[in-house]
Protein backbone atom coordinates (compact mmCIF):
# COMPACT_ATOMS: atom_id res chain seq x y z
CA UNK A 1 0.00 0.00 0.00
CA UNK A 2 1.15 3.52 -0.71
CA UNK A 3 1.61 4.08 2.81
CA UNK A 4 3.63 1.13 4.10
CA UNK A 5 1.28 -1.05 5.89
CA UNK A 6 2.07 -3.84 3.84
CA UNK A 7 -0.26 -6.48 2.25
CA UNK A 8 0.71 -9.21 4.75
CA UNK A 9 -2.32 -10.38 6.78
CA UNK A 10 -1.86 -11.68 10.79
CA UNK A 11 -3.58 -14.62 12.43
CA UNK A 12 -5.72 -12.02 15.15
CA UNK A 13 -7.11 -15.17 17.05
CA UNK A 14 -3.77 -15.73 18.33
CA UNK A 15 -2.23 -12.15 18.65
CA UNK A 16 -5.85 -12.11 20.90
CA UNK A 17 -4.51 -14.42 23.32
CA UNK A 18 -4.36 -12.56 26.52
CA UNK A 19 -4.92 -9.07 27.07
CA UNK A 20 -1.47 -8.09 28.11
CA UNK A 21 1.22 -6.65 25.28
CA UNK A 22 4.47 -8.55 24.64
CA UNK A 23 6.68 -8.86 21.80
CA UNK A 24 4.40 -11.23 19.63
CA UNK A 25 1.08 -9.77 20.62
CA UNK A 26 -0.72 -7.07 21.06
CA UNK A 27 -2.95 -5.44 24.32
CA UNK A 28 -6.97 -5.46 23.94
CA UNK A 29 -6.53 -1.66 24.14
CA UNK A 30 -4.36 -1.39 20.84
CA UNK A 31 -6.74 -3.64 19.11
CA UNK A 32 -9.56 -1.64 19.66
CA UNK A 33 -7.24 1.39 18.66
CA UNK A 34 -6.26 -0.45 15.41
CA UNK A 35 -10.05 -1.64 14.65
CA UNK A 36 -11.42 2.39 14.97
CA UNK A 37 -8.53 3.45 12.62
CA UNK A 38 -9.04 0.63 10.21
CA UNK A 39 -13.13 1.45 10.10
CA UNK A 40 -12.14 5.76 10.17
CA UNK A 41 -9.66 5.35 7.34
CA UNK A 42 -10.76 2.41 5.73
CA UNK A 43 -8.14 0.45 5.86
CA UNK A 44 -7.81 -3.24 6.56
CA UNK A 45 -7.25 -4.34 9.99
CA UNK A 46 -5.56 -7.21 9.52
CA UNK A 47 -2.05 -5.17 7.63
CA UNK A 48 -2.47 -2.47 10.47
CA UNK A 49 -1.94 -5.48 13.03
CA UNK A 50 0.87 -6.87 10.99
CA UNK A 51 2.83 -3.46 10.80
CA UNK A 52 2.37 -3.09 14.86
CA UNK A 53 3.86 -6.55 14.95
CA UNK A 54 6.67 -5.72 13.28
CA UNK A 55 7.48 -2.74 15.11
CA UNK A 56 9.11 -2.30 18.75
CA UNK A 57 7.35 -2.91 21.96
CA UNK A 58 6.83 0.38 23.68
CA UNK A 59 7.05 3.99 22.15
CA UNK A 60 7.29 3.47 19.34
CA UNK A 61 4.57 0.97 19.01
CA UNK A 62 2.38 3.65 20.67
CA UNK A 63 3.61 6.52 18.20
CA UNK A 64 2.50 4.26 15.39
CA UNK A 65 -0.61 4.30 16.94
CA UNK A 66 -1.16 8.05 17.33
CA UNK A 67 -0.20 8.18 14.00
CA UNK A 68 -2.52 5.50 12.39
CA UNK A 69 -5.23 7.62 14.48
CA UNK A 70 -4.39 10.77 12.71
CA UNK A 71 -5.04 9.08 9.07
CA UNK A 72 -1.25 8.30 8.44
CA UNK A 73 -0.25 10.10 5.32
CA UNK A 74 -3.80 11.97 5.00
CA UNK A 75 -3.58 13.04 8.55
CA UNK A 76 0.10 14.44 7.65
CA UNK A 77 -1.35 16.43 4.89
CA UNK A 78 -4.33 17.33 7.15
CA UNK A 79 -2.20 18.71 9.77
CA UNK A 80 0.48 20.46 7.06
CA UNK A 81 -2.77 22.27 5.43
CA UNK A 82 -4.53 23.43 9.23
CA UNK A 83 -0.55 25.25 9.75
CA UNK A 84 -0.46 27.08 6.30
CA UNK A 85 -4.30 27.94 7.30
CA UNK A 86 -3.60 29.21 10.96
CA UNK A 87 -0.93 32.12 9.25
CA UNK A 88 1.43 31.55 11.80
CA UNK A 89 4.28 32.73 9.97
CA UNK A 90 7.51 35.23 10.73
CA UNK A 91 9.26 37.05 8.49
CA UNK A 92 12.99 39.12 9.65
CA UNK A 93 15.94 41.03 8.52
CA UNK A 94 19.20 40.69 8.96
CA UNK A 95 20.41 44.28 7.72
CA UNK A 96 18.56 46.41 10.25
CA UNK A 97 18.63 46.56 14.09
CA UNK A 98 14.98 45.06 15.93
CA UNK A 99 14.14 47.66 18.44
CA UNK A 100 10.78 45.87 19.29
CA UNK A 101 9.98 43.36 22.04
CA UNK A 102 12.32 40.40 21.34
CA UNK A 103 9.86 37.90 22.77
CA UNK A 104 7.54 38.76 19.84
CA UNK A 105 10.42 36.33 17.47
CA UNK A 106 9.38 32.94 17.59
CA UNK A 107 11.93 30.48 17.53
CA UNK A 108 9.83 27.45 17.44
CA UNK A 109 8.92 28.10 13.70
CA UNK A 110 10.84 26.41 10.96
CA UNK A 111 13.36 28.88 9.81
CA UNK A 112 14.60 29.89 6.62
CA UNK A 113 16.98 32.01 4.82
CA UNK A 114 16.24 34.21 1.16
CA UNK A 115 20.15 34.36 -0.30
CA UNK A 116 21.27 35.69 -3.88
CA UNK A 117 23.76 32.10 -5.01
CA UNK A 118 25.15 33.64 -8.38
CA UNK A 119 21.94 35.34 -9.72
CA UNK A 120 19.79 32.61 -8.04
CA UNK A 121 17.15 32.97 -5.08
CA UNK A 122 18.00 30.14 -3.12
CA UNK A 123 16.26 29.09 0.42
CA UNK A 124 18.19 27.63 3.18
CA UNK A 125 16.84 26.31 6.43
CA UNK A 126 18.98 28.87 9.31
CA UNK A 127 18.88 28.57 12.88
CA UNK A 128 17.96 32.15 14.17
CA UNK A 129 19.36 34.33 17.29
CA UNK A 130 18.78 37.37 18.17
CA UNK A 131 21.84 39.21 20.28
CA UNK A 132 22.33 42.48 22.19
CA UNK A 133 23.41 44.70 19.08
CA UNK A 134 26.80 45.78 19.14
CA UNK A 135 26.04 49.38 17.51
CA UNK A 136 22.71 50.74 18.25
CA UNK A 137 21.80 53.24 16.66
CA UNK A 138 20.52 55.41 19.49
CA UNK A 139 16.93 54.67 19.71
CA UNK A 140 17.15 54.71 23.60
CA UNK A 141 15.84 51.35 24.34
CA UNK A 142 17.06 48.06 23.58
CA UNK A 143 18.20 46.71 20.31
CA UNK A 144 18.96 43.64 18.62
CA UNK A 145 20.81 42.09 15.81
CA UNK A 146 19.13 39.12 14.67
CA UNK A 147 21.58 36.61 13.53
CA UNK A 148 21.90 32.98 11.85
CA UNK A 149 24.56 30.22 11.79
CA UNK A 150 25.16 31.35 8.37
CA UNK A 151 28.20 33.51 7.27
CA UNK A 152 26.35 34.92 4.38
CA UNK A 153 23.85 37.51 5.05
CA UNK A 154 20.46 37.09 4.18
CA UNK A 155 17.92 39.23 1.81
CA UNK A 156 15.16 38.56 4.50
CA UNK A 157 14.39 35.64 6.88
CA UNK A 158 11.19 33.81 7.06
CA UNK A 159 9.51 31.42 9.99
CA UNK A 160 7.16 28.89 8.82
CA UNK A 161 5.38 26.44 10.99
CA UNK A 162 5.55 23.99 8.22
CA UNK A 163 8.68 22.36 6.73
CA UNK A 164 9.83 23.65 3.66
CA UNK A 165 12.41 21.86 0.85
CA UNK A 166 15.42 23.67 -0.15
CA UNK A 167 14.71 25.00 -3.54
CA UNK A 168 15.47 27.73 -6.15
CA UNK A 169 13.22 30.48 -5.71
CA UNK A 170 13.80 32.24 -9.08
CA UNK A 171 16.19 35.02 -10.69
CA UNK A 172 17.44 37.82 -8.93
CA UNK A 173 16.27 40.76 -10.73
CA UNK A 174 17.95 44.16 -9.77
CA UNK A 175 16.02 47.19 -8.28
CA UNK A 176 12.69 47.45 -6.73
CA UNK A 177 9.64 48.34 -7.88
CA UNK A 178 7.75 51.19 -6.14
CA UNK A 179 4.03 51.30 -6.92
CA UNK A 180 2.98 54.62 -7.19
CA UNK A 181 -0.72 54.98 -8.30
CA UNK A 182 -0.50 53.80 -11.78
CA UNK A 183 2.30 51.47 -11.48
CA UNK A 184 2.92 48.02 -11.52
CA UNK A 185 5.24 45.26 -10.87
CA UNK A 186 4.87 42.18 -13.00
CA UNK A 187 5.95 38.72 -10.17
CA UNK A 188 6.77 36.71 -13.36
CA UNK A 189 6.91 33.81 -13.90
CA UNK A 190 9.57 31.04 -12.35
CA UNK A 191 9.96 29.27 -16.14
CA UNK A 192 8.86 29.24 -19.50
CA UNK A 193 6.80 26.44 -18.96
CA UNK A 194 5.04 27.92 -15.92
CA UNK A 195 4.09 31.07 -18.24
CA UNK A 196 2.93 29.00 -20.92
CA UNK A 197 0.42 26.84 -18.54
CA UNK A 198 0.24 28.86 -15.26
CA UNK A 199 -0.02 32.75 -16.75
CA UNK A 200 1.54 35.69 -14.87
CA UNK A 201 1.08 37.42 -11.63
CA UNK A 202 1.21 41.41 -11.85
CA UNK A 203 0.70 43.84 -8.63
CA UNK A 204 -0.86 46.87 -9.50
CA UNK A 205 -1.64 50.24 -8.15
CA UNK A 206 -4.29 52.14 -8.80
CA UNK A 207 -5.40 56.02 -7.35
CA UNK A 208 -4.48 59.01 -7.48
CA UNK A 209 -1.61 61.96 -6.46
CA UNK A 210 -3.41 64.94 -4.71
CA UNK A 211 -0.62 67.07 -3.72
CA UNK A 212 3.03 66.19 -1.94
CA UNK A 213 3.74 65.84 1.20
CA UNK A 214 6.42 65.68 3.88
CA UNK A 215 8.13 61.96 3.13
CA UNK A 216 5.68 61.00 0.18
CA UNK A 217 3.54 62.14 -2.00
CA UNK A 218 -0.03 62.67 -0.75
CA UNK A 219 -2.17 59.35 -2.34
CA UNK A 220 -6.06 59.63 -2.37
CA UNK A 221 -7.92 55.97 -2.96
CA UNK A 222 -5.04 53.98 -3.01
CA UNK A 223 -5.17 50.05 -3.75
CA UNK A 224 -3.09 47.13 -4.05
CA UNK A 225 -4.49 44.78 -7.04
CA UNK A 226 -2.94 41.38 -7.80
CA UNK A 227 -3.82 40.34 -11.04
CA UNK A 228 -3.22 36.43 -12.76
CA UNK A 229 -3.16 36.77 -16.28
CA UNK A 230 -2.98 34.11 -19.12
CA UNK A 231 -1.41 33.67 -22.29
CA UNK A 232 -3.98 35.48 -23.86
CA UNK A 233 -3.70 38.66 -21.84
CA UNK A 234 -7.02 38.43 -20.26
CA UNK A 235 -7.42 38.72 -16.64
CA UNK A 236 -7.81 34.84 -15.22
CA UNK A 237 -8.57 36.75 -11.43
CA UNK A 238 -8.15 39.55 -9.39
CA UNK A 239 -7.69 39.83 -5.78
CA UNK A 240 -7.67 43.80 -4.41
CA UNK A 241 -5.51 43.18 -1.10
CA UNK A 242 -6.26 45.32 2.32
CA UNK A 243 -4.91 48.70 2.37
CA UNK A 244 -1.69 49.49 3.26
CA UNK A 245 -1.76 53.36 3.10
CA UNK A 246 -3.87 54.66 5.67
CA UNK A 247 -3.86 58.18 7.69
CA UNK A 248 -0.72 56.96 9.60
CA UNK A 249 1.22 54.89 6.82
CA UNK A 250 1.01 57.68 3.57
CA UNK A 251 3.99 56.44 1.79
CA UNK A 252 3.19 53.87 -1.66
CA UNK A 253 4.90 50.24 -0.72
CA UNK A 254 7.22 48.49 -3.02
CA UNK A 255 8.21 45.28 -4.10
CA UNK A 256 11.49 44.28 -1.66
CA UNK A 257 11.34 40.28 -3.45
CA UNK A 258 9.03 38.02 -4.89
CA UNK A 259 9.27 34.52 -5.77
CA UNK A 260 7.33 30.70 -4.71
CA UNK A 261 8.38 30.76 -1.00
CA UNK A 262 6.10 27.96 -0.79
CA UNK A 263 6.54 25.44 -4.03
CA UNK A 264 2.77 25.95 -4.75
CA UNK A 265 3.92 27.30 -8.38
CA UNK A 266 2.08 30.64 -7.68
CA UNK A 267 4.85 33.71 -6.65
CA UNK A 268 4.65 35.49 -3.03
CA UNK A 269 5.95 38.71 -2.29
CA UNK A 270 8.01 41.04 0.34
CA UNK A 271 6.86 44.72 0.36
CA UNK A 272 8.90 47.15 1.51
CA UNK A 273 7.04 50.59 2.84
CA UNK A 274 8.40 53.64 4.60
CA UNK A 275 6.03 54.05 8.02
CA UNK A 276 6.51 56.98 10.76
CA UNK A 277 9.88 56.49 12.52
CA UNK A 278 11.09 53.94 10.43
CA UNK A 279 10.34 50.88 7.91
CA UNK A 280 7.93 47.84 7.77
CA UNK A 281 7.91 44.42 5.42
CA UNK A 282 4.69 42.58 4.65
CA UNK A 283 4.70 38.87 3.51
CA UNK A 284 2.19 37.97 1.10
CA UNK A 285 1.62 34.30 0.57
CA UNK A 286 -0.79 32.86 -1.75
CA UNK A 287 -1.17 29.08 -0.30
CA UNK A 288 -2.49 30.66 2.84
CA UNK A 289 -5.69 32.31 1.59
CA UNK A 290 -8.88 31.84 3.03
CA UNK A 291 -11.12 30.88 -0.34
CA UNK A 292 -10.94 30.72 -3.82
CA UNK A 293 -11.40 34.16 -4.32
CA UNK A 294 -8.43 35.26 -2.84
CA UNK A 295 -4.65 35.00 -4.51
CA UNK A 296 -3.05 36.97 -1.51
CA UNK A 297 -2.83 36.82 2.22
CA UNK A 298 -0.99 38.84 4.23
CA UNK A 299 0.21 36.74 6.89
CA UNK A 300 3.43 38.60 8.60
CA UNK A 301 4.59 42.02 9.32
CA UNK A 302 8.25 43.01 10.38
CA UNK A 303 8.66 46.62 11.84
CA UNK A 304 11.97 48.98 12.42
CA UNK A 305 12.72 51.82 13.64
CA UNK A 306 15.27 54.19 12.70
Amino acid sequence: MAFGLGAQTVDTVAVRADRAERWDQLSDNQLIRIEWAARTWSWPADSLTGRMMRTAMGLKRDSLLVWLEEGGPVGEVRKRVEAITQRRYQVATEAFNYTGDIRGLDLSLYWYGIYDVEGMWKLRPVRVKAELSEFPSGSGGLEFDIRTNLEQGSHFLFGSPVRLDSADLGLVREGSAVLMPGGQADLGSLTARDKMYRGNYVLFATGAVQGVGVDCPELRDYQLILGHRMGDRNWAQLDSLAPVVDSLSSCPPEVYWSGDLMGDGKPDALLYQKVPGGIRLMLYLSDAVPNEEELWARVAEWRMSY
